[in-house]
């Protein structure tokens, strides 16, 4: 594959002024600019809530249709191709593409923000709330936001591969010919800013969550304060790390990653449960299950048929999330998707996916509601008391050898955080380059430049120190994308019918 070095010079001042057009009223007026995202925020929700809920479930059996019709044998990259990747690589960097190391905070503690809600008639803090708590976790980490990530992984995967097209781009999900380069059009420049907008938003407000829980671990561990610098320093690591590794590209550098990432991850979650009460931990797995095969349908309808404030702060928000996120990951696992049919993608994003999120929810987030249960430890109360970046720390301290086991939580997210955001680096670079029809490879120097930028948004959210904001510039990503899924959708289905 040949390297390509020229770049779209429309598409590269985009970007550059979407970074600047977002980090720079945060950066200037961090006050001023939390109070406007914030009532942006539910000024959005207000009128878009019941949206989201309905898109969600469209879009799982959507996906499903796709995978099981006669589309679904369509093979990326013509019949006679194989796949570049072997299974647990291609899995390894799908799941480390779209998690960013969320999974590792919010398994720990989402249980708790759900425990006291009284959901369904379930009186609150009862058994019974706290096995819907649990599954809940697993709900907004499973099917359906998978599904999310789905649609524009194959929608741009398609005309892709089918037209050989040299750069990565949103807007190529809207070609359904060879000679329409659609990418270098109105709309094209349109949808790909766009494209820009969302995925300096919601990776920047992403990272600006996650990197402080790496700052709250490593002071607990060195008895340290937790400021501005310590979490500045944490974000330098992270950009490093994740630097060297799209510098090194996606084989030699976020295939390796990603690989040992889901290794040491596996080694992480089997040796809580081998040290910590397994029995307890499978007991209240099976409980959680079983509340969310009760409960499925009333899950995803919540906030549909009438107005629910749960809906509104959590399941939306989370369809929003995936939404605001998919364009970024779909446009990965498109360039990694090669010789795959069409159902492999859908099957081993739903599966793949989902089931890593639930090995951590299942193991990680049940020994946490375990502590309480058993009056251990009130992980609701600490939350309230200490908030939410140090209360996964003082959970893993409870465990036999809590030291080593808060060391490589913190590096496992360091590496998550790496793994997601080499790629979203690899797609900028790729994203600037001009748009050919032959296959090619960002130049080096242009992948790790745009690692460093990356980092610029999530260190201007650092100076507003608000999690609740940085994970509502990640919702407010999401709007156009509920109008461009739709008709990439339509532009997939004509290009694969006119092929059959």
């Amino acid at each position: 594959m040949r390297k390509n070095s020229s770049t779209d010079r429309v598409t590269l001042l985009s970007v550059l002024g979407a970074i600047a057009l977002i980090a720079t009223p945060i950066a200037i007026y961090p006050k001023e600019s939390a109070q406007f995202i914030r009532s942006t925020y539910l000024w959005t929700v207000d009128i878009f809530g019941a949206t989201y809920m309905i898109f969600g479930a469209c879009m799982l059996l959507f996906v499903l249709y796709i995978a099981f019709s006669r589309f679904g044998n369509h093979r990326l990259g013509g019949n006679d191709i194989g796949p570049d990747y072997s299974l647990f690589s291609w899995a390894s960097m799908l799941f480390c593409s779209g998690i960013g190391g969320g999974i590792l905070y919010w398994s720990v503690v989402e249980w708790a923000y759900y425990a006291g809600e009284g959901l369904f008639g379930i009186e609150p803090f009862s058994d019974r709330a706290y096995h819907l708590a649990s599954a809940y976790g697993v709900f907004h980490w499973g099917l359906t936001g998978w599904a999310l990530y789905t649609i524009p992984a194959i929608a741009v995967a398609v005309p892709f591969y089918k037209h050989n097209i040299g750069s990565l781009r949103l807007s190529s999900a809207l070609r359904t010919s060879k000679e329409n380069i659609v990418e270098k059009t109105t709309m094209g420049r349109i949808v790909d800013f766009i494209f820009v907008i969302v995925l300096i938003g919601a990776s920047g407000g992403t990272i600006g969550m996650y990197v402080p829980v790496i700052g709250a671990g490593f002071s607990e561990l060195l008895g340290v304060e937790h400021d501005l610098s310590l979490d500045l320093t944490m974000l330098a690591v992270c950009t490093g790390l994740f630097a060297f590794s799209v510098y090194r590209g996606i084989y030699s550098g976020i295939r390796v990653i990603s690989n040992i990432n889901i290794l040491i991850s596996l080694i992480f979650l089997f040796a809580i449960l081998a040290l910590g009460p397994a029995t307890e931990i499978l007991s209240l797995t099976v409980n959680s299950m079983t509340e969310l095969g009760k409960n499925f349908f009333a899950m995803n309808t919540l906030g549909i048929t009438e107005d629910s404030e749960f809906a509104e702060a959590w399941t939306i928000f989370y369809w929003a999330w995936w939404i605001a996120l998919g364009p970024q990951v779909g446009l990965f696992v498109a360039r990694v998707s090669k010789g795959r049919t069409l159902k492999e993608v859908v099957l081993g994003m739903l599966v793949f996916g989902s089931l890593g999120c639930f090995l951590f929810f299942s193991i990680l987030g049940n020994y946490s509601m375990n502590l309480e249960l058993t009056g251990q430890m009130n992980v609701s109360q600490t939350l309230t008391d200490i908030g939410h970046q140090a209360t996964a720390t003082k959970v893993l301290m409870t465990l036999p050898f809590g030291e080593m086991f808060v060391l490589a939580y913190c590096f496992i997210v360091i590496v998550f955080i790496a793994t997601s955001y080499d790629s979203v680096s690899y797609i900028l670079a790729s994203h600037v380059q001009e748009v050919t029809n032959e296959e090619t490879e960002p130049n080096r120097n242009n992948r790790l430049i745009w690692a460093f930028v990356l980092s610029i948004l999530p260190a201007c959210l650092f100076l507003i120190n608000s999690n609740r904001i940085a994970m509502d510039v990640i919702l407010l990503m999401s709007p156009p994308l509920l109008i461009l899924f739709p008709i990439f959708i339509f532009c997939m289905l004509k290009t694969l019918r006119s092929e059959q």
